[in-house]
C-alpha cells in the first residue's frame, strides 16, 4: 500500500502561480516531502480527482492545520501568561485564531503567490488566504511533526500578529459598532462596564456590556479597545442564539396540529 506522500507525488498537479523555490524563505526551513504542500496549496476549485473517485484538495489539510494552530497559540499563552486561569487564556486565544487574523497573517506571508487556484485570488473570498495558512500548518505537521508546526507559529505567526495587532482589529468586524447599531435601532440603553484592570504589566482589561441594565456579554483585552470589541463580540453571539432559538419555537408553535 503507497503512503500518502507517495501517492500524492504521483498525482497530476498543476504547477502553482509561484515557484515553490519560494517555500523555504515563507516556512523559515527547508520541507522534506514537498507533495504535503502542493496540496496546501490546491484549493477545491482545482481539485483533482483519484482512482477511486475522491476529490483531492487542502481541505483536509485545513482542517488539520486549525486543530494544531489552536494547540500551539494555547501553549503559547500558557508559557507567556503563568497567571491567567482557564477564562483568560480563551478568550486571548479566540482573539488570535481568527479567520480574518489567518486572512492578513497568510498575505504577508506571501502565500497568494503558491495558490494553485481556479480564476483570480481577487473576486474569491477572503477567507481563501486563512483555510490556506490552516492547510499549511496541517502539513508541516504532516511533514516534520508537530515540534516544527509549533515553531513555524511562534517564530512566523506570532510576530506578525503582534506587530499588526492594532491594523487587523481595525481591519475586522466592528462589534462593538454593530452592537451599537443594534441597540439604537430597537431603542436600548447600552453601556460598557469595567469589570477589572490590569494589576501587572501585559494584564487584561475585563468590561461586560449592558443592555437596559441587563448583562449580557462580557470581553477581556490587552487594551480597553480590544475588551470592548470581544464583550460586544460576546454579546452579539448571544443575540443571535436567542433570536435563532425564538425563532424555533415560533415555527415550532406554528406547524404544531391543532388540538
Amino acid at each position: 500500500m503507497l503512503s500518502l506522500s507517495t501517492y500524492l507525488s504521483r498525482l497530476p498537479w498543476r504547477k502553482p502561480r509561484g515557484s515553490f523555490v519560494l517555500l523555504p524563505t515563507i516556512l523559515g526551513f527547508k520541507p522534506r516531502q514537498t507533495a504535503f504542500y502542493e496540496l496546501a496549496f490546491r484549493h477545491s476549485s482545482c481539485s483533482l480527482v483519484d482512482d477511486s473517485g475522491y476529490r483531492v484538495n487542502n481541505e483536509r489539510l485545513e482542517f488539520l492545520g486549525d486543530s494544531v494552530l489552536a494547540t500551539a497559540i494555547s501553549g503559547y499563552l500558557y508559557r507567556k501568561h503563568p497567571h491567567w486561569d482557564e477564562g483568560d487564556m480563551s478568550q486571548r486565544r479566540s482573539a488570535v485564531v481568527k479567520r480574518q487574523i489567518n486572512n492578513v497573517v497568510a498575505r504577508e506571508l506571501g502565500l497568494e503567490r503558491l495558490l494553485i487556484v481556479r480564476g483570480e485570488v481577487s473576486q474569491m473570498s477572503p477567507d481563501i488566504m486563512g483555510n490556506t495558512l490552516e492547510a499549511l500548518i496541517g502539513a508541516i505537521y504532516l511533514d516534520r511533526g508537530y515540534e516544527m508546526a509549533e515553531r513555524f507559529v511562534l517564530t512566523r505567526f506570532i510576530p506578525i500578529f503582534l506587530e499588526m495587532e492594532d491594523s487587523m482589529t481595525n481591519a475586522t468586524t466592528n462589534y462593538k459598532s454593530l452592537l451599537l447599531e443594534w441597540a439604537q435601532k430597537h431603542h436600548l440603553e447600552l453601556e460598557f462596564r469595567l469589570i477589572s484592570e490590569p494589576k501587572r504589566a501585559h494584564g487584561h482589561f475585563n468590561y461586560a456590556v449592558f443592555v437596559d441594565g441587563h448583562r449580557i456579554g462580557s470581553g477581556i483585552g490587552m487594551s480597553k479597545k480590544e475588551a470592548h470589541q470581544n464583550a460586544a463580540h460576546d454579546a452579539l453571539e448571544k443575540l443571535k442564539r436567542a433570536r435563532d432559538s425564538r425563532q424555533k419555537a415560533d415555527t415550532s408553535r406554528s406547524v404544531s396540529p391543532a388540538h
